[in-house]
């Protein structure tokens, strides 16, 4: 059973006798609470809940995500009631199946991202301000090990995290900024057919290099496809070939490893 702190007055008094169920999808530390046509996310206040809260408000209007219920802070907890958005997420079961359609809709939610108009966007999170935080992230421990690719450390990759925050530091790529997710993995993504219904976890969003989004799709396209889909290496290939031919832009390996590697120490 799920331990739920206190719930402010303004939120208990909403929810208070519904059903609900928890999300176990999301691999983020809060707490996300299904209702039938609400959602409640309880996290540690944090600049990722304070970004969320403004870029949903920032948003309204401009892409389909969740419109604010009620959002309240309490004993050190952030919690934010949500409509529910309709669709399900980009990897879902039935997404998978049906993967090509879902690889062509993810072209077509970043694309919806990344027309944003970025005047009095009010969040920038472009690489000096991650590297900022990486580096805060590093010195008070506020990363996860265990979510780290076991790639990433061993011989033939980083001796340890001192020597990937130098490697992300001393070779910031030359940034091509745009509105940006920030963390636009699968579970992020609703869909209902081939149509985008929403997009959800905002706390990372704002002005970035538009390779950071690409570069965690591809990252939760793998994952998933290999996971998930049974896919081999091989055929995960074809689809992030099928992703980079409906965005009509090449590749660029070197910025998707960095963009990868930037997120491990998130």
């Amino acid at each position: 059973m799920v331990q739920l702190p206190l719930l402010p007055e303004r939120i208990y008094s909403k929810t208070a006798g519904l059903k609900w169920t928890c999300d176990d999808v999301g691999m983020s530390e809060s707490t996300v609470l299904l209702f039938d046509n609400m959602v409640l996310k309880i996290e540690k206040i944090s600049r990722y809940s304070k970004y969320e809260h403004g870029l949903l408000g920032w948003l309204a209007g401009k892409l389909p995500v969740p419109k604010i219920i009620e959002a309240q802070e309490q004993d050190g907890n952030s919690f934010l009631l949500m409509s529910r958005l309709p669709g399900e997420m980009t990897c879902s079961e039935s997404s998978l199946q049906n993967i090509e359609d879902t690889v062509k809709a993810l072209a077509k939610g970043l694309k919806m991202i990344w027309k944003i108009d970025i005047t009095n966007c009010p969040y920038l999170n472009n690489v000096p301000e991650k590297i900022l935080q990486a580096n805060y992230n590093i010195e008070n421990n506020l990363f996860d090990m265990g979510g780290v690719n076991p790639e990433t450390f061993t011989s033939e990759g980083f001796k340890n995290v001192s020597e990937l925050y130098e490697y992300l530091d001393q070779n910031r790529p030359k940034e091509d900024l745009v509105f940006s997710h920030g963390d636009f993995c699968l579970p992020n993504v609703f869909i209902s057919g081939n149509d985008i219904t929403g997009f959800i976890d905002w706390g990372r969003g704002g002005i970035a290099d538009r390779w950071q989004d690409i570069a965690l799709c591809i990252h939760s396209l793998r994952y998933n496809c290999i996971e998930y889909a049974l896919c081999d290496k091989e055929k995960c290939q074809e689809y992030e070939n099928l992703l980079f031919q409906e965005l009509a832009i090449e590749p660029d390996k070197e910025k998707i490893r960095y963009f990868i590697l930037l997120d491990e120490l998130f």
